[in-house]
């Protein structure tokens, strides 16, 4: 039966009606007959041409085929099996026939194509022999592999697909896969492959028995093992890093198995625990691992980073007494991650410079209180606020108080040289920073400073000359002048620097220099020496691969400070710090009476009472959204709160170590007062009524919430503000839609991500919960798993041919050239009847 793919060339069968005209009133002299046959060889040539256009085409039925194998080589099968897969499919190609045809593939975290299985055999025997590619036998996607190779079947014939596999799908959707494979004509046939058959074992999952417990309850954590083969392990619980219990256990074969682990709850807020087997014998490390985490309701938890713990011991002490659990760390005790920001109900810098922290943990601090609705303090000290180099930082903008001040004018002035590599390797993002940075520097000194900067490659250059810091459009505009290029030679820019300082008559004189590589040699130690000698300081920072011994040594005798960081981006808050240094003005210390300014519930209890001195404290401004508690006699800023985002920012300017809080520690009342302080900014995870479950369904997190008021009775209409924070810090907002009576779902899309955190809150009636997701080890290191059901349905390909049950396929085939030949012919005998 003939076919066309298109009927629109028809229209063009009105030339015939054209040609019956003509014919019609023609005025050749010839015989009818051969006009009429002439005429009528002509209008055929014409039908067949459009017949061409419609493109004809005839059906039949062809019993070739095209198979294509899909090997799978990832991890969780045993590579000794692969050679006699290759025999097996050896054995299929010999029986093909002649019209038939077929293509090879390698299947693991994507596909690869072999042109013969001895290119498969000597690759799989190169992963044996130790040439590993863990990354591309890391996963199993079945489906995306199946999807991925359908270009390769040929046209107009049979399509048949073998899947020589052990069935475990790393991730993906295998049903729809398949599904659409069907749709497309493509039988898909199964050949089983064993796993491994070396000696494993694996941590199967690690559930508690809830996942909200409260202080000082003991909570029964659940670890299921699994093993292919009878090993002998150690398996422990580890929690902050310690091993809090232990097992010696016997793995049995094919078997799953659960050991209980019994574990007091006394570290507040949202913990992390892990579950680690040390087995005798095993293959795969990776999977033996598994983490859950234990939101724990009860004591408040509070983070202190100082850079001397010690110093903390009596306030820590005074704390403990009123339920309030003060965890103490060193300078770079932060933790790296939001998830760990998120098992501290508030976050305490007692005595911590900004140059500590990288811009990334500064960000998620921040993030820590919008969306997780933390506690940030920060306690005064020669590090914190401008002096630590806060000032125009993410920390700064969540807290009440700014580092910018107006310094009192018997301060004495102070003028500064900024001298700047500006050699090639600084181009891009450090030059930047360092303008950045400088321009900073400028807007932390009084109109009475004077600020100068020298720029740097191998020759000296003057950015800007000494010149009033009250002039500070003028010096920033000079400063983003400076450009990169260049080589490397400091020495000739400090004596410039040192010259311009010699000459100024401030009493104060400072000079910092910005290096990243390695500067020509010269007297740098004894130049240093001689400002020293005069009175001028010298503070350098070592950015990168710069000479740090030379640098650290030009700092050491030039009474100056010396600082180091691999991260451009830390050179702004070592410019702001080292200049607040520098000025000598930020700092208060005497004895100073503490006086309340506001009324709040924090002070609930202490509005009569007459509170301990001060020693000292830093000077600070208040933001105007700011509640200032109490000031010093002097007026400045001592305590200060306000809301930011869903959390609380607090400063006092003082701290509460024997340096400036000896009297606060003396007092009587001081573990009382500062911990109802800190309950004022304590996160506040109230999740009564909240009722949450959730699961994993492929590749999404579910989360189902069930909303009750007090009676119990279900909440329709609720308003939810859900945000997705993951270990980066990055947040997105996440659409939770109702789905009953009092119910509510959320689908979060997993992704690549490794942990995450969900923040669910009821707004309207200050409700939250905070949920914690962790990846676990991928699916192609799990034993014991079941053949996934789409998998198993599939027929058996047979052992000794590929091609049994294949239905014939319709193909079409083109017979366009039979029209254009008819058409030619009838043309051409049209011809020769008018020549007759």
């Amino acid at each position: 039966m003939i076919e066309f793919v298109s009927w629109q060339p028809l229209v063009w069968l009105v030339a015939i009606a054209a040609l019956a005209i003509t014919l019609r009133y023609t005025l050749v002299d010839r015989p009818r007959l051969l006009l009429w046959a002439s005429t009528g060889l002509r209008a055929a040539a014409i039908l067949f041409l459009i017949l061409a256009l419609c493109r004809p085409f005839i059906g039949d039925e062809g019993d070739d085929a095209h198979v294509l194998f899909l090997v799978d080589v990832s991890q969780s099968v045993d590579l000794k099996q692969i050679p006699a897969a290759c025999d097996q499919i050896d054995q299929w190609i010999e029986g093909l026939r002649s019209g038939d045809s077929w293509s090879l593939f390698a299947l693991g975290n994507g596909v690869r194509e072999f042109k013969t299985t001895a290119e498969l055999r000597e690759t799989t025997g190169k992963w044996q022999s130790g040439v590993a590619d863990d990354e591309f036998r890391s996963a199993t996607q079945l489906a995306e592999s199946i999807l991925a190779t359908r270009a390769a079947f040929a046209a107009g014939k049979t399509s048949r697909m073998v899947l020589l596999t052990d069935g475990q799908e790393t991730d993906g959707d295998l049903a729809d896969a398949l599904a659409q494979a069907e749709e497309e004509g493509i039988d898909v046939r199964r050949h089983p492959l064993a796993g491994i058959s070396d000696a494993e074992a694996s941590v199967v999952s690690i559930e508690p028995s809830s996942r909200q417990a409260f202080y000082g309850e003991v909570s029964r954590i659940g670890v299921t093992l699994a093993a292919n083969a009878p090993i002998k392990g150690n398996l422990r619980l580890v929690h902050k890093g310690v091993a809090v219990q232990q097992r010696d256990v016997q793995l049995t074969a094919d078997k799953q198995q659960t050991v209980f682990f019994d574990v007091d709850m006394t570290t507040p807020g949202a913990s992390v625990w892990t579950a680690e087997l040390l087995p005798e014998e095993d293959r795969f490390v990776v999977n033996n691992q598994a983490a859950c985490t234990i939101t724990v309701h009860g004591r408040p938890r509070v983070l202190a980073i100082h850079r001397e713990p010690r110093e903390m011991r009596p306030i820590a002490r005074a704390l403990t007494e009123q339920e309030i659990e003060l965890e103490v760390r060193g300078e770079h005790g932060l933790p790296t991650s939001l998830e760990e920001m998120a098992a501290f109900d508030c976050i305490m810098l007692a005595d911590m410079p900004a140059t500590a922290m990288s811009p990334r943990q500064m960000q998620m601090l921040k993030q820590y209180v919008v969306d997780l609705g933390g506690g940030l303090m920060m306690l005064g000290s020669e590090n914190s606020f401008g002096l630590g180099g806060y000032y125009k930082t993410p920390v700064e903008e969540v807290l009440p108080l700014i580092s910018r001040y107006e310094k009192e004018k018997e301060k004495p002035s102070l003028a500064m040289v900024l001298v700047i590599d500006k050699s090639g390797s600084m181009e891009g993002q450090p030059i930047q920073l360092a303008r950045q940075a400088a321009k900073a520097a400028v807007e932390l000194l009084s109109p009475r400073d004077s600020i100068a900067v020298v720029g740097f490659d191998h020759e000296s250059q003057l950015i800007c000359e000494m010149t009033s810091a009250g002039d500070v459009e003028s010096v920033q505009a000079a400063i983003d002048s400076l450009q990169a290029g260049g080589g490397t030679y400091m020495y000739p820019a400090m004596v410039e620097a040192k010259e311009m300082l010699e000459a100024t008559p401030a009493k104060i004189r400072h000079m910092i220099c910005l290096g990243d590589g390695q500067t020509q040699p010269a007297d740098h130690e004894a130049l240093a020496e001689e400002m020293a000698d005069e009175g001028i300081t010298v503070s350098t920072v070592a950015l990168g691969a710069a000479d740090t011994q030379l640098l650290a040594s030009i700092a050491e005798i030039g009474r100056g400070r010396f600082y180091q960081t691999d991260d451009p981006n830390n050179v702004p808050q070592i410019f702001t710090k080292e200049t607040m240094q520098a000025t000598k003005s930020a700092i208060k210390e005497d004895l100073y009476g503490s006086v309340k300014t506001s009324d709040h519930p924090s002070l609930s209890g202490y509005e009569d009472s007459e509170l301990p001195f001060t020693l000292g404290y830093v000077m600070t401004e208040a933001k105007p959204t700011a509640q200032m508690l109490l000031a010093a006699e002097t007026g400045d800023p001592l305590l200060a709160i306000g809301r930011y985002g869903l959390g609380t920012g607090f400063a006092y300017t003082s701290d509460l170590t024997e340096k400036w809080g000896g009297e606060w520690l003396a007092w009587d009342g001081c573990g009382k007062f500062w911990a109802q302080m800190i309950r004022s900014v304590l996160r506040h995870n109230e999740s009564e009524g909240v009722e949450i479950t959730e699961r994993r369904e492929g590749d999404r997190w579910t989360v189902d919430v069930r909303r009750t008021d007090p009676s119990g009775a279900p909440m329709n209409g609720v308003k939810w503000d859900a945000a997705l924070i993951d270990a980066e810090g990055l947040g997105s907002e996440i659409k939770m839609r109702e789905v009953g009576l009092g119910r509510y779902q959320a689908s979060v899309p997993l992704e690549n991500r490794q942990n995450i955190s969900l923040r669910v809150r009821d707004a309207d009636h200050d409700k939250m919960s905070l949920l914690h997701w962790h990846r676990p080890y991928p699916n192609e290191y799990r034993l014991m798993q079941e053949t996934p059901p789409s998998l198993a349905a599939l027929p058996l390909a047979a052992t000794h041919t590929v091609i049994d049950e294949l239905q014939p396929v319709v193909r079409q085939r083109s017979i366009v050239h039979y029209a254009y030949f008819a058409a030619l012919a009838c043309m051409l005998g049209g011809i020769l009847l008018r020549r007759v």
